[in-house]
């Protein structure tokens, strides 16, 4: 039984981390060298393009479709869509989590003060039922 569970190898669904394209997914398509790997987002699906990236700035994820080394395009975008990777990596916690991040970056301070508003009102409600609660039983 191997201790790792996610290799660096062709078809490795990846996180890219870091740059540009952060925060997106694509897929291993060559291995380069101990340090860098040829990803392809496939461009027509997320509009990551064909480049060399280095393993610093991705993360591996458990997702793996099956392709050979140096696949082309079209083989990576039908392989990536025939197992539905965007969808099934939409229902990771991490993916939720980047989504909530960008969310929250995108607010605007009236949406900030709404939030803040709305928490404040919720937490005075489940104060008082709790209170009431408490009254009960005793």
């Amino acid at each position: 039984m191997s201790f790792f569970g996610r290799f660096v190898e062709a078809g490795r669904i990846v996180l890219i981390t870091f740059g540009k394209y952060a925060d997106k997914i694509a897929v291993i398509v060559d291995i380069l060298d101990q340090n860098r790997v040829l990803i392809d987002g496939p461009s027509t699906v997320n509009g990551i393009p064909r480049h060399v990236i280095s393993l610093k700035w991705v993360s591996l994820t458990n997702f793996k479709i099956d392709i050979k080394r140096g696949a082309k395009l079209d083989e990576v975008e039908k392989k990536f869509k025939e197992e539905k990777i965007e969808e099934q990596w939409s229902k990771t916690s991490l993916a939720k989590k980047l989504k909530l991040k960008d969310m929250r970056a995108k607010m605007t301070d009236f949406d900030r003060f709404k939030l803040g508003f709305a928490k404040s009102k919720r937490k005075a409600i489940l104060g008082a039922e709790i209170k009431r609660l408490m009254k009960e039983k005793k």
